[in-house]
């Protein structure tokens, strides 16, 4: 009888950690890709939430997955948010980021900041970069992403485990 309860007792806890998961809308993504290393790798898989961006908005340091079509494909991807509305973003010559004429401490970035940037982030924006800075297809190409295109915001990693 002691064993039937055990079982019975994972049972209920496995439902009530995926009827957290859906509560708060995050679904497992399998990253494609080395953009965003050294932080996300190729084969990753991160839970990612609709609602936590919405309920909370994006701030500096989020990561967040959304839709960039052009005129022969639709490609998702995964970039970190690097300015918010109202935000005065420049990049030098020399790869410094600042924001609101703060130089950023940037310790999970690989490669150099390249693209010469300066400008004020419009209302309900955001300025996004991948963490490998010179693999990255990001806003210093296709300009700042409003937040109704954005599907949510990485909340942890699943897999690996272990990093």
């Amino acid at each position: 009888m002691h064993e039937c309860w055990k079982d019975w007792g994972k049972v209920i806890l496995r439902a009530a950690i995926v009827l957290v998961l859906l509560f708060y809308g995050c679904w497992p993504i399998c990253l494609e890709g080395g953009s965003m290393e050294p932080t996300y790798e190729s084969g990753n898989i991160v839970c990612v939430s609709w609602a936590a961006g919405k309920v909370g908005g994006y701030d500096r340091g989020d990561v967040v997955l959304f839709d960039y079509e052009t005129e022969n494909e639709k490609k998702t991807l995964l970039k970190r948010v690097i300015a918010v509305a109202g935000d005065h973003l420049e990049i030098d010559a020399d790869g410094a980021v600042k924001v609101n004429g703060v130089v950023q401490e940037e310790p999970y970035i690989m490669g150099k900041t390249d693209g010469a940037v300066n400008l004020w982030i419009p209302s309900d924006t955001v300025f996004v970069m991948g963490d490998h800075r010179n693999a990255s297809f990001d806003s210093r190409n296709i300009g700042v992403i409003d937040v109704q295109e954005i599907q949510g915001k990485v909340l942890f990693r699943l897999f690996p485990f272990w990093k």
